[in-house]
């Protein structure tokens, strides 16, 4: 449940007219109702971030999923989170703008509630040294470069080998993720609602690899073996780190590392419909 909500940070997209207008909107019926908002542009990557944006009542997010996601990874599950949906899709930012005032009014109202999910920490590992670490929101992919070369993945979950990939890439995604390239890689559709990790190969050689659902318990690690092909580690589809031949990605749960508010009317399988992840007759 979320607690009284007195200060509200809301995060525009950066360089965006309409973003800024809305914000300007809402801030200032948030402030006739007592309730302080602080207005930041979001500079993807930058960290311009104060501290305080982890530790508010809400965070309230002017932009598409792709803004949404980038806030959320600097937000880390510190507090929950609000989008209204500037871009097309609306996975993660699936408040229409058209609603924002009824929406807001039942949230200061106390009639919704926050759900939680988990995320994904990563590390890249080279030499036993860290060359890069973080948080994700819906995935890790490991994929080949510009040249259509298969690559040789060595997959271990807690410690035990449980195979050689030899595909596309891999990918390592949450349940907020597994309704992206997670479900177009033929991988599972995971419910928000489980704490669970789905590996899923991307075009596997003779189909040898099947898509695999793992406890969030469990620790992943994936060594790049290939010595012929340019690999690509992918992260939120937002950042791209080079992997070398030897280097090892270690992948392990985060729970609660997303908090997202919404309606108790909202159901999953509405929100999938609405989106066309799936269809009724």
């Amino acid at each position: 449940m979320l607690k009284d909500i007195k200060n509200i940070y809301v995060i525009k997209k950066a360089a965006d007219q309409r973003a800024a207008t809305l914000a300007e909107d809402i801030s200032s019926w948030l402030a006739e109702r007592g309730i302080r908002a602080t207005v930041l542009e979001h500079h993807q990557g930058k960290g311009e971030f104060p501290c305080g944006v982890q530790a508010c009542d809400l965070v309230l997010v002017l932009g598409g999923d792709g803004t949404m996601l980038s806030v959320a990874r600097e937000v880390q599950g510190n507090s929950p989170m609000l989008g209204l949906n500037l871009g097309h899709v609306g996975f993660l930012a699936e408040l229409s703008v058209d609603v924002w005032k009824p929406f807001l009014q039942e949230l200061l109202a106390h009639r919704m509630r926050v759900r939680e999910t988990l995320t994904l920490a990563y590390e890249l590992v080279r030499d036993d040294s860290v060359e890069a670490s973080g948080l994700v929101i819906n995935d890790v992919v490991i994929n080949r470069g510009c040249l259509a070369r298969l690559i040789r993945l060595d997959v271990s979950v807690d410690g035990e080998n449980i195979g050689e990939i030899r595909a596309d890439g891999l990918i390592i995604s949450t349940p907020t993720g597994s309704t992206g390239y997670c479900a177009s890689a033929g991988g599972p559709v995971l419910s928000p609602e489980l704490d669970a990790i789905a590996l899923t190969p991307i075009c596997p050689f003779l189909d040898s690899f099947k898509p695999v659902v793992l406890s969030p318990r469990q620790s992943i690690l994936v060594e790049v073996r290939q010595p012929d092909a340019e690999v690509c580690l992918s992260l939120d589809g937002q950042k791209c780190l080079p992997v070398q031949i030897g280097d090892k990605i270690r992948i392990t749960a985060v729970s609660g590392g997303l908090k997202l508010v919404e309606p108790r009317t909202s159901t999953y399988f509405a929100r999938l419909r609405a989106r066309g992840v799936i269809h009724s007759n």
